[in-house]
């Protein structure tokens, strides 16, 4: 198995009607168990990251029941007891993490955890982290230079949003352990007869707003649609054109033009990476950049009522 574009924003962000991955809500659902005790776990609806999309419950859907398979799953692949406590106490912390309230400060560019944060210290306890340290690192940051490394305080803002990238970063390191011990699990000495292969391709969707990621899988669609044409379409008709087979040439749609805009020079991530460059970088600025460089294209479109907003027109939506 591999892993090719996790979707680690969930852990972070829901849209509306959108659930965290499962596995959150089956641990609230089971709690209660006496293993679970140590995790100090409360209702999916009170933790920020599991009811952000405030579809917390699915109809029919049992999700401490749920947890039961999931465990079986974890045993018949050979993940041990203790592994097992360790995946679900990195989870547990994951929640916890997403419940430290970061207060501003006064000058509006510093802030601080605040006093006594009951989360802050079960998310230290889960991962044997220093509670003292933890509570400084979550609100500052160092910055090296060539000549010296400096600590500087983070704004309210900064400091949520690098807390999420952290709860993200912690995710997907412990879904690629897990990946990686199913391969180990499933691994074989002896002679290969066959396989089944299995590739879930990506799927295209759209929402009032698309998040980065969600560009990126929809991107990553527009070069698989681009593929299946060129291999299926083109490639093919050029065969039946040189055999002098009789063929009428079937049109199809080139959405190379919607690649180029996004990929290349001062293409959309062209001009998004240098904004990020820039050292005081904005939304409105790459806006503005994107605006001036593609009114032109076919594939790109300014939203009459916004001016941070774009628009892609390509084969599946806008």
């Amino acid at each position: 198995m591999r892993t090719y574009l996790l979707e680690k924003s969930r852990v972070v962000f829901q849209a509306e009607d959108e659930r965290n991955y499962h596995i959150f809500y089956q641990l609230c659902a089971s709690a209660s168990l006496p293993e679970f005790k140590e995790l100090s776990l409360m209702s999916a609806e009170d933790f920020t990251y599991t009811s952000l999309g405030e579809n917390i419950f699915i109809d029919g859907v049992n999700d401490a029941e749920d947890l039961k398979k999931t465990r079986e799953a974890f045993t018949l692949l050979g993940i041990k007891e203790n592994s097992q406590s360790g995946i679900f106490k990195i989870m547990a912390s994951i929640l916890h993490l997403g419940n430290v309230e970061i207060i501003s400060e006064r000058d509006g560019e510093s802030c601080h955890v605040g006093r006594n944060d009951v989360h802050l210290q079960h998310f230290c306890r889960l991962v044997g982290v220093e509670l003292k340290q933890m509570d400084h690192w979550l609100c500052h940051r160092k910055l090296a230079t060539a000549s010296e490394t400096y600590v500087k305080t983070m704004s309210c803002k900064q400091a949520n949003n690098a807390r999420d990238a952290l709860a993200k970063h912690i995710y997907a390191r412990l879904f690629d352990w897990i990946v990686g011990h199913i391969n180990k699990a499933l691994q074989t000495s002896s002679k290969q007869h066959s396989f089944i292969g299995v590739l879930d391709i990506y799927g295209f969707e759209t929402f009032e707003v698309n998040s980065f990621e969600q560009f990126c899988i929809n991107y990553a669609n527009e070069k698989l649609q681009q593929q299946f044409n060129s291999h299926v379409f083109k490639l093919e008709q050029d065969e039946y054109m040189k055999e002098n087979i009789p063929w009428t040439l079937i049109d199809f749609y080139d959405n190379q033009p919607c690649i180029d805009l996004i990929e290349a020079r001062l293409g959309i991530l062209d001009l998004l990476d240098e904004e990020c460059k820039v050292p005081k970088g904005t939304d409105q600025n790459w806006a503005q950049k994107l605006y001036k460089q593609h009114a032109s294209s076919a594939h790109f479109q300014k939203p009459r009522m916004s001016n941070t907003s774009f628009i892609i027109i390509h084969f599946a939506d806008k």
